[in-house]
């Protein structure tokens, strides 16, 4: 049974991971290759036998030397990225490791007896010893170089992973927090209301059968059951899932400047005109509560007698602004509101700001597209 091929991550780790064994290996045995030849042949004054007599210039054999050491490195590098160093594990790698840079060893050492550096193979062989050596000491800190890489990637990976599950944690959390409201919102404005107008029923047969004090009593309940119904369960229901708020954000403001009572002088503008944006549900609660927080606290704290709503659609975020004409903004007061608000926004990658002007107040809230 044939294992399965690498995946397309897998191909592309492997390919980062051979480069940077071939640059550090090359780079350093490079490096390595320079700085021995010119110790060699400046400073220890080591001649070669055939190329370079009493006459003869020592940069000529430096040359040499050089161009024999970086293709012995080269040689070293090209086996080992063939015969996979970087993926082997155990004595198989240390055997691979060896034999790369033994083979690339001889053929420098070969070479340099073909050039004359050196005149018998002893010397050479001996030779050929020590850049082994050098070799393999160059492999294994290119061998460190990808296992520092490797780790680090896989760390970084580890972190994106963990984030990501984060965030769909939240995510669930917020659908089933959406969930949840938006079952409690229908059974407040269905099983609920159906339950008072069914005991109301009730209540008006009893009454029909009596008269006087009793029967007024029992028409005052009516009342109260009524006005509890159309008034405190049909707030609450929307204050958990704002009416229209399944039908697009737009829909759910205007909802929301429908209930606003007929004293208040309340508008409720759409920039560019007839917009409709698409947002997920979360975004367009969020908006939704921050349009019904503006409302409540002009109402309730600023005594306005105008509201101007305005939802500014553009191509990357939305704006939605709620301006009033009351007191302003009491700077001793608690917006406990507001910075849970904040918090929700915040985390959709918007924000919210609360600033006086004159008069009254503007609540503005940013919420990106998504």
């Amino acid at each position: 049974m044939s294992a399965d091929p690498p995946s397309e991550f897998a191909l592309v780790d492997r390919a980062a991971d051979q480069r940077q064994f071939s640059f550090v290996a090359l780079a350093l045995g490079g490096t390595l290759s320079l700085a021995i030849s010119a110790q060699a042949v400046l400073l220890l004054g080591i001649n070669s036998v055939s190329l370079r007599g009493t006459d003869a210039s020592p940069f000529v054999d430096l040359v040499i030397r050089v161009a024999i050491n970086l293709c012995g490195v080269a040689i070293a590098t090209l086996l080992a990225t063939r015969a996979g160093l970087i993926f082997r594990t155990g004595i198989i790698r240390i055997a691979v490791l060896l034999g790369c840079a033994g083979a690339a060893a001889a053929c420098r050492a070969a070479a340099q007896i073909l050039v004359g550096i050196y005149p018998s193979a002893m010397l050479a062989l001996a030779d050929a010893g020590i850049a082994t050596l050098l070799l393999s000491g160059t492999f294994v800190f290119a061998l460190q170089s990808v296992g520092s890489r490797r780790r680090a990637r896989e760390a970084e990976r580890a972190r994106l992973a963990q984030a990501a599950q984060a965030t769909a944690a939240l995510a669930a959390l917020q659908d089933e927090e959406l969930h949840v409201r938006r079952e409690i919102a229908d059974t407040l404005h269905g099983t609920l209301q159906g339950r008072v107008v069914m005991l109301q029923a009730d209540l008006r047969d009893v009454a029909s059968g009596l008269d006087g004090l009793p029967r007024d009593r029992i028409d005052r309940i009516r009342e109260e059951l009524d006005a509890l119904r159309e008034n405190e369960l049909r707030t609450v229901s929307a204050t958990l899932y704002p009416e229209g708020i399944d039908r697009g954000v737009v829909a759910a403001l205007r909802a929301l400047v429908s209930r606003v009572p007929a004293a208040i002088d309340v508008s409720f503008v759409v920039v560019p005109t007839g917009a409709e944006p698409e947002l997920d549900l979360g975004r367009r609660l969020a908006l939704a509560r921050v349009a019904e927080e503006g409302v409540s606290n002009a109402l309730r704290h600023g005594l306005a007698a105008r509201i101007d709503i305005v939802l500014h659609v553009g191509l990357d975020e939305l704006t939605l602004s709620v301006r009033d004409d009351g007191v302003g903004v009491d700077p001793t007061a608690t917006l406990s509101g507001l910075r849970r608000l904040t918090d929700r926004l915040e985390g959709l990658g918007g924000g919210l700001a609360l600033t006086a002007t004159d008069p009254g107040a503007e609540l503005v809230a940013r919420v990106p597209r998504g």
